[in-house]
């Protein structure tokens, strides 16, 4: 059994040290709050550089994507709660931005730069948006809502501002698309995959690190297994609003599932017998279920789609379906299984499909 590390006990001294220590950098901070609204933001960054506000320099090499510009603008129309913003006014009353640089330049992208709004899930008919396109009671209103901001006092030296931007980032925590997904669509679709993600079943099966756990990954598999399998033959087509981006197609999918699950009783314990029948299926049949050795400790997405949803399409075609794991095996080899479930391209539609197909047609072939 291993040794305890000894921990010292401060002494006297040394608290009164660490007193004084705090007091010291407690000093080094001093702020003031401000409410702004949107327009006086823009109206005072117009570059990142010249103007009144500015990025500094450790900060200039950061961009947000397009997407998560308009998802930040999308935040800001439909009122969700936005963070504090930090800032540091400097001797000649110009405003660093300390925190924040990244939500400022979206704002100017929108509503001076002609930006047009995309990737959105909450309101995707803003889709194809400009700010002019809005009616002009909702310009008004963006332009009036207002963000929080802690204003640092003009002692505060350099190094401090360095390091609370580093802390900011490293401790802030971005909700996942399973957390997204839980928290604004809840339903009894969403409740069986949350409950699901947390079958000893199914966990047996995905061995996954212990960040990817806490990141929710076995909600989001179970929430590709019934997507891509509900949708995949549907009146509209296959996989229909599918544009290589599954998070708006997830997001989609669940909120109409749970409308359903809403109206039939008995669809919930069906997609849970449906997942739990295809899971056994895979452990049966295939040697490694759903890992590419006997060894692996994680599962890809990737892997994790082929495998589960073609297993059920083919027991949907086949319920009693039965093939020897050494069969299975030797056609995975022999069509190449490994090579074409890798993440490169994952999310393109033709690939989703090719791999899936894949995996039903090494099922059902004779």
């Amino acid at each position: 059994m291993p040794k305890k590390r000894k921990v010292d006990i401060p002494s006297s001294d040394e608290k009164i040290a660490a007193d004084a220590a705090i007091s010291s950098v407690s000093r080094q901070v001093k702020f003031n709050v401000a409410e702004y609204p949107v327009s006086m933001y823009v109206s005072r960054f117009s570059s990142d550089t010249e103007d009144r506000y500015f990025v500094p320099e450790y900060q200039r090499n950061l961009a947000w994507s397009a997407e998560q510009k308009s998802q930040f603008i999308e935040s800001l129309i439909i009122g969700l709660p936005i963070p504090f913003m930090f800032f540091y006014q400097t001797n000649d009353g110009r405003m660093e931005i300390v925190d924040g640089s990244q939500r400022m330049r979206a704002m100017r992208s929108f509503l001076k730069e002609g930006m047009r709004l995309r990737d959105l899930v909450l309101v995707p008919e803003l889709n194809g948006f400009t700010f002019e396109d809005l009616p002009k009671d909702r310009k008004n209103k963006l332009e009036d809502i207002t963000i929080r901001t802690i204003i640092l006092d003009t002692d505060t030296d350099p190094s401090t501002r360095a390091e609370m931007f580093a802390r900011i980032n490293r401790m802030g925590t971005t909700a996942n698309e399973a957390e997204i997904r839980r928290g604004s669509i809840p339903g009894p679709v969403t409740s069986l995959i949350v409950d699901l993600a947390e079958d000893e079943r199914f966990i047996e099966m995905t061995p996954l690190t212990t960040k990817s756990v806490q990141a929710r990954e076995r909600e989001e598999l179970a929430t590709r297994f019934f997507a891509y399998l509900n949708q995949n033959d549907t009146p509209n087509g296959r996989f229909p609003g599918y544009r290589d981006r599954p998070k708006k197609f997830l997001y989609d999918y669940l909120k109409k599932a749970n409308a359903n699950a809403a109206e039939n009783p008995n669809l919930v314990d069906e997609m849970r017998h449906e997942f739990l029948f295809a899971l056994e299926f895979v452990r049966k049949t295939f040697k490694e279920g759903f890992r590419k050795t006997p060894t692996a400790n994680t599962v890809p997405r990737v892997r994790f789609e082929a495998i589960a949803v073609g297993t059920a399409l083919a027991l949907r075609e086949k319920p009693g379906l039965h093939v020897e794991p050494e069969k299975v095996s030797e056609k995975m080899r022999i069509k190449n299984f490994d090579r074409i479930v890798v993440s490169d391209g994952a999310n393109v539609r033709s690939r989703l499909e090719g791999r899936i197909d894949l995996v039903k047609d090494i099922l059902v072939e004779e």
